[in-house]
């Protein structure tokens, strides 16, 4: 008999927005390991069980080549109709049935999936501004954030740019969100979604490490943009520049302070953050 994982949800409507994630990660990322849907609950989901561990730094320039990876793959196959200023509604042309047959992972769930279950093969994905500008500008307001590199105006401006950037995804990648198994990487927990520029996901996994761990050598973090960066490189697409990647840091820095002290995070990133990464942010402001 498989294990499982049941994953409970507060209502429904979060539920299926998971399992919408969950379909949109399989049919955009078909070749990455996932755990595949076993049963569907009203307000829960049970999860095909795998065993391994959490993402640790030793893992990261992995989990950056698979970063990399996903983004590259997911904007060649669907996101680069995107614009990330706007939600983007993704149509799944594989069309998977309400019996349960997942026809993009190759998974048979044991569910009776009905229309209230999954209403839609649709799924769409929030815009990368709308969903973070009220909050940057709250918590700079609250004068909780540390030695924060980035203006209330300078968020703005970076969001402007943004719009104009090709779109990858942000997946809330923290080392919790993967699994090492003996023979590959599996990407978990589905419940945050939305468009993001190609590398601020990577710059959250990094964030995430160094506020648990403490710094990182900055040889690493390099070595970690670079290993992301070579699959959008390899498809003609920019990457994410070094300017780029030092602003989200910032940004997960402003976004996570509320969580400093909690889930692990026993280090704040102004304390930790390269020092580079705040030479790049003020030489460009003062140009």
């Amino acid at each position: 008999m498989m294990r499982t994982f049941t994953k409970t949800f507060a209502d429904p409507r979060t539920q299926q927005r998971s399992l919408a994630h969950h379909r949109w990660i399989a049919r955009t990322n078909p070749d990455v390991r996932i755990p595949h849907v076993v049963h569907v609950h009203p307000t829960a989901i049970d999860y095909e069980h795998l065993d391994g561990h959490h993402g640790t730094p030793d893992d990261l320039l992995t989990l950056a080549d698979l970063l990399g990876h996903q983004h590259t793959i997911a904007h060649t196959r669907d996101l680069h109709a995107a614009r990330l200023n706007t939600p983007h509604t993704s149509t799944d042309d594989t069309k998977a049935d309400r019996t349960g047959h997942d026809h993009t992972s190759g998974a048979v769930t044991t569910a009776d999936v009905t229309t209230a279950d999954v209403t839609t093969a649709d799924v769409t994905i929030d815009d990368f501004a709308d969903s973070r500008r009220e909050r940057l500008h709250r918590l700079l307001a609250t004068g909780t954030v540390p030695s924060p590199l980035l203006t209330p105006g300078a968020i703005d401006d970076w969001l402007e740019q943004a719009a104009t950037m090709p779109a990858a995804f942000y997946k809330d990648a923290n080392p919790r969100n993967f699994l090492i198994t003996d023979t590959t990487v599996a990407v978990v927990d589905f419940d945050s979604l939305t468009l993001a520029p190609f590398g601020y996901d990577l710059a959250k996994i990094i964030v995430t490490i160094s506020m648990t761990v403490g710094p990182l050598p900055e040889d690493t973090i390099r070595r970690a943009v670079a290993a992301y960066n070579r699959h959008p490189e390899q498809r003609g697409l920019p990457g994410c520049s070094w300017r780029e990647f030092a602003a989200w840091c910032e940004f997960h820095h402003i976004l996570t302070t509320p969580h400093h002290g909690t889930n692990g995070y026993r280090y704040s990133w102004h304390a930790i953050r390269p020092a580079w990464t705040t030479d790049i942010l003020r030489n460009s402001d003062n140009k």
